[in-house]
């Protein structure tokens, strides 16, 4: 029977990802220094990141690669400031897309986009806050220095509505991040036998 437990180099491939997931994720988001773009960050955030999830889809072979991916991810948002909402929204994308990759058997192209797809929810957590504790997160955003004027604006395009499509937006952008992935790597795929 073939060994199911993280060896060396999956855990090295773990690392390696979820450092390139986090710059990516991080680089999209950064369109939120502009009030305005905010609710596009989600989306622009799956966007750019899709591709390095389809990567790292190629290396994913055992059991909670993806699951130990996100619970990095957002332990990494905690330490850069981020709550600990974040936490339980990725222990919820991490299962479901263990869940959904082990169903294609780590072999199917269309399993690991729905899988990475479902798992970006993750990210939400960092917005919970802005819905559910509105009166602290302001307060929170000020102390930290980016300004009332600045925080204002943000809620004024964050109404309480906007949860929902900012989560739908991310995943879309996902979506079409792990498409253009799989185009880019379509050779990749073909040489490993991953179907499409």
């Amino acid at each position: 029977m073939k060994d199911k437990r993280l060896n060396v180099r999956d855990l090295v491939n773990i690392g390696l990802f979820s450092i390139l997931i986090f710059i990516t994720t991080f680089i999209g988001e950064m369109i939120g220094f502009v009030p305005n773009l905010i609710p596009a960050t989600t989306f622009v955030a799956g966007l750019v990141s899709g591709p390095v999830y389809m990567l790292y889809s190629t290396k994913i072979k055992k059991v909670g690669m993806v699951f130990i991916t996100t619970i990095i991810l957002c332990l990494v948002f905690m330490a850069t400031g981020h709550g600990i909402w974040i936490l339980l929204t990725g222990i919820v994308g991490g299962v479901f897309g263990e869940l959904i990759l082990k169903k294609g058997q780590y072999k199917s192209a269309k399993s690991a986009r729905m899988a990475f797809t479902i798992q970006s929810i993750y990210t939400v957590g960092n917005w919970l806050p802005v819905y559910f504790a509105r009166d602290s997160y302001i307060k929170q955003m000020i102390d930290m220095g980016y300004g009332e004027e600045f925080t204002q604006k943000m809620m004024r395009v964050l109404p309480d509505w906007s949860l929902i499509p900012l989560v739908l937006f991310g995943m879309l952008g996902t979506f079409i991040g792990c498409t253009v992935g799989i185009k880019i790597l379509k050779k990749h795929f073909a040489k490993e036998g991953v179907a499409k």
